[in-house]
């Protein structure tokens, strides 16, 4: 604190299931590391696995692809595309 750095953190959820909600999670966070490590950090970002290519093929092999997929249209918010990373960039 007082650094005037700025510490994000990201959470990628392992797995064909979506990440918790986001303030929560952050909350959680920030006083775990802080009770903890002594860690401070400013904002917690969750994101969600796109199933593209490389983990697509993984969720296939695993026979997780299609109910991955399902489990993202239910949970499809139009909100989120606002703040969406990507959306002019593919690498």
């Amino acid at each position: 604190e007082g650094s005037g750095l700025q510490l994000d953190l990201v959470y990628n959820p392992i797995g064909p299931f979506l990440p918790p909600e986001q303030s929560a999670l952050e909350a959680k966070y920030k006083e775990e590391l802080a009770a903890e490590f002594g860690i401070q950090f400013n904002s917690l970002f969750t994101i969600t696995n796109m199933p593209i290519k490389r983990y697509a093929d993984f969720l296939y092999k695993r026979g997780e692809l299609q109910d991955y997929m399902e489990l993202l249209v239910r949970n499809f918010n139009p909100s989120a595309c606002d703040t969406a990373m990507c959306t002019t960039y593919v690498s």
